[in-house]
């Protein structure tokens, strides 16, 4: 049974979400997040905190690698997971205005919440590499290299699509295009696990 508590919180992210793919992070205040929600300040404070806190949740719900069930480590096709994993992660990126906004803010900010989400990245990061270097036989430090380059690289092309059409002759706002960067990235992963 869904509670009004529950029903509020959804409805003041949603809040959160329109605004930030509307204007961006440095537009959430507690102002425009009542204004947009409908919901008083007081309650928002009540539920989450500070406006920090309210931001902290909402980045924590939209966050690929902050979701990413440690149940679905791979058991037996590292390649196959590797490849997954990342076909998931640019699905996602490409799909979230929202989530790419956040990457954008997270470049430019020293914002306590963005410190937070980078530690919590980082411990799912190398829980997920550790797991890959323990079935396929590479070093750490490979597989940390190689997730670094494809994570950084499909982020920057991501962000980078909405204002640009090709990147290298590559069509990086089509879906074609990411068809041939997957390929690419599927490639790698076959040729170095």
């Amino acid at each position: 049974m869904i509670k009004d508590r529950d029903l509020t919180e959804k409805r003041i992210l949603d809040a959160v979400g329109r605004i930030v793919e509307r204007e961006g992070f440095e537009a959430v205040g507690i102002n425009a997040v009542a204004a947009e929600s409908g919901v008083s300040k007081i309650l928002i404070y009540r539920y989450f905190g500070t406006i920090e806190q309210l931001l902290a949740k909402y980045m924590e719900q939209n966050d690929f690698w902050l979701n990413f069930n440690l149940a679905q480590l791979p058991q037996g096709d590292v390649k196959e997971f590797s490849k997954q994993i990342f076909r998931a992660y640019i699905q996602m990126l490409r799909n979230s205005p929202a989530l790419r906004k956040l990457y954008r803010w997270e470049l430019s900010s020293k914002h306590p919440s963005i410190e937070q989400l980078r530690q919590r990245r980082e411990e799912t990061a190398l829980k997920i590499i550790s797991s890959v270097c323990e079935l396929s036989g590479e070093s750490f430090d490979r597989v940390a290299g190689i997730s670094t380059l494809v994570t950084a690289s499909v982020s920057y092309l991501c962000i980078l699509g909405e204002n640009c059409g090709v990147y290298n002759s590559l069509q990086i706002d089509s879906d074609s295009g990411w068809e041939k960067l997957l390929e690419t990235i599927d490639f790698m992963f076959d040729k170095i696990l």
